[in-house]
């Protein structure tokens, strides 16, 4: 009995330590890993030739996408849709540049500053060269903050190459995952768990020396 309460005692607190750790892996779940696309400079006046990934938001659920060009003589533009505008734009053939994206949160990082003083707002971004961009999207934003709206959402890229058709791109995206909530049903149970050891271990000791519980 006293082998197999050790054991519990250290799958309690095995349990606990890993819950913060488990949780920050699961923060953000990558859905499109870094990696570079190619599409067609058609794409910059049909969107049916352009980059879309489609997505859903929960409530509280944010998208994070590292958006960069490397290559000379490109240039290429991303935006976020709503599902029901990409599908519409799509059956018509539509100009994407023609399109407005919804609000999103982008920024680049400058050492000595905090991130926050180097975001903004905007319904599209464009980068060429050696461009890099971190974008946040939740639905909608209020200034610079990010207000959650869920639904269906497509991320889209559309862009041209002066001295060739090709369009290349690397893009990362990534969604919150279940990080929080596996984290805290973790730490619950391990705590659960030793809470309920010490009492049935309080309770054995009670009964052996014949004081019970009351």
């Amino acid at each position: 009995m006293e082998k197999k309460i050790k054991i519990l005692v250290l799958v309690s607190v095995i349990l606990i330590i890993l819950g913060p750790v488990v949780g920050l892996l699961l923060n953000k779940v990558v859905v499109v890993p870094n990696q570079p696309f190619v599409i067609q400079e058609t794409s910059n006046t049909d969107i049916q030739d352009a980059y879309a990934y489609p997505f859903s938001l929960a409530k509280g659920q944010k998208l994070v996408v590292e958006f960069s060009v490397f290559t000379a003589n490109v240039s290429a533009t991303i935006k976020i849709l709503g599902k029901g505008t990409f599908d519409q734009a799509f059956e018509a053939t539509s100009n994407p540049g023609g399109i407005t994206g919804l609000d999103l949160i982008y920024s680049q990082f400058a050492f000595g500053q905090s991130p926050s003083s180097q975001s903004s707002s905007a319904t599209s971004r464009s980068i060429s060269n050696e461009g890099y961009w971190y974008i946040e999207f939740a639905g909608d934003t209020t200034g610079d903050y990010l207000i959650s709206i869920p639904g269906d959402y497509v991320v889209i890229v559309y862009g041209t190459n002066s001295f060739a058709t090709n369009v290349y791109f690397n893009i990362e995206v990534k969604i919150d995952g279940p990080g929080e909530i596996v984290e805290l049903l973790m730490i619950l149970v391990g705590v659960g768990a030793l809470v309920a050891i010490m009492l049935l271990g309080t309770a054995g000791y009670l009964k052996k020396t014949g004081r019970g519980l009351l």
